[in-house]
């Protein structure tokens, strides 16, 4: 089968290092992972071909680098469950902590040299991470304990709401990567603005591998 005739989860499942490059490229493969490659490249404007050149080339340097990642593949629910709280759970609240100070420190210090973008910044991370805290606390305490007791029909419930709530965090995290213009730094930007922007970068990257691996590896097993 062409690479393009594929649903984009279904690669990032071959080697979730591949999510780097989808990332890079613009391209879901978390919320919307379902879809065929070559439909989204239709949208984008994207030549099939030269953009299978380069994810040919991006998967050759990390076969050069070492073996595929595909640990989850191999995890029952309790162990793949134990790993997203353990890790990205985990990740998420630390991060927040970090990005509560950032983000109120660059509004305090830079309000007056743009007050659209700060303002923008501020709200819509006020709004995310709302988001994130309700979410987290709703998987930990209704979802995962009803897949770990085998209570599968509730379960599939409780799947839904959840992933309406993952497409919300999606919808403002590219909210957010347009107010930046994709996290690009203003003339006036201090090291406490670089650090905000690399904490909301790096919050980004890890709730898209954190999607990907509820939506297309432990939610698809129900």
């Amino acid at each position: 089968m062409n690479i393009t005739d594929m649903k984009i989860n279904a690669l990032v499942k071959e080697d979730i290092r591949l999510s780097s490059f989808f990332q890079e490229e613009k391209i879901d493969f978390c919320c919307n992972g379902h879809r065929i490659l070559s439909e989204v490249l239709s949208e984008k404007n994207l030549d099939p071909k030269e953009f299978t050149l380069r994810l040919e080339a991006f998967q050759k340097a990390l076969d050069e680098k070492g073996q595929k990642d595909d640990f989850f593949n191999h995890m029952d629910n309790e162990e793949l469950i134990h790993y997203i709280v353990s890790t990205h759970h985990s990740f998420t609240r630390s991060v927040l902590r970090e990005l509560d100070v950032f983000t109120s420190a660059i509004l305090r210090a830079h309000y007056r040299e743009d007050p659209e973008l700060l303002l923008a910044v501020n709200d819509l991370y006020g709004s995310l991470r709302k988001e994130l805290l309700e979410h987290l606390i709703k998987e930990e305490a209704d979802l995962f304990p009803l897949i770990l007791e085998g209570r599968f029909e509730e379960a599939k419930k409780e799947i839904e709401i959840t992933e309406d709530e993952h497409d919300a965090a999606g919808n403002l995290l590219a909210k957010l990567r347009q107010v930046t213009k994709d996290y690009a730094l203003p003339s006036y930007a201090c090291s406490t603005f670089e650090a905000c922007y690399h904490h909301l970068e790096a919050l980004e990257s890890d709730l898209f591998r954190h999607i990907f691996l509820e939506n297309s590896i432990l939610f698809e097993r129900f």
